[in-house]
């Protein structure tokens, strides 16, 4: 690995590794806005919001991560990414994801007072980003 213009990337979720690769940049959601990180970027810790999480490989391909909510840190190495879940744009499943955005929405249009309204708000912002990044994907290729 050339360190002036490649870096490692890994995603790592409580069921698995998904990402062990060597990249040349990535864009990670934070909590401040999105870090674009290059070879050599300066060490980082950060926390890790739901969203899109661009990388660029080697070959300078370029896919998108759906990310949970979570932990990074960026060192001479590369980056170290920990969330609660993770899927790689080609992996989505929409037809999975459009119904929990119909269970979602049928919960916030319901206005039951015994239903938890922010987790199903929470739902539905999760089920539309991953149909947003699945369709894009599809679109391109």
């Amino acid at each position: 690995m050339d360190k002036k213009k490649e870096l490692k990337i890994e995603l790592i979720t409580p069921e698995r590794i998904l990402l062990d690769s060597t990249i040349t940049f990535a864009t990670v959601p934070s909590g401040a806005g999105p870090v674009g990180v290059l070879p050599n970027h300066a060490p980082l810790l950060g926390n890790l919001f739901r969203g899109v999480l661009m990388v660029r490989d080697i070959s300078g391909k370029e896919f998108n991560v759906f990310v949970r909510r979570g932990s990074f840190m960026i060192s001479h190495v590369g980056i170290k990414i920990v969330t609660q879940a993770a899927e790689i744009d080609e992996q989505i499943d929409i037809d999975r994801a459009t119904a929990a955005k119909d269970r979602a929405n049928k919960i916030l249009a319901s206005n039951d007072a015994a239903m938890d309204m922010a987790r199903a708000r929470e739902a539905l912002i999760r089920a539309e980003t991953r149909i947003n990044i699945a369709q894009a994907v599809r679109k391109t290729r």
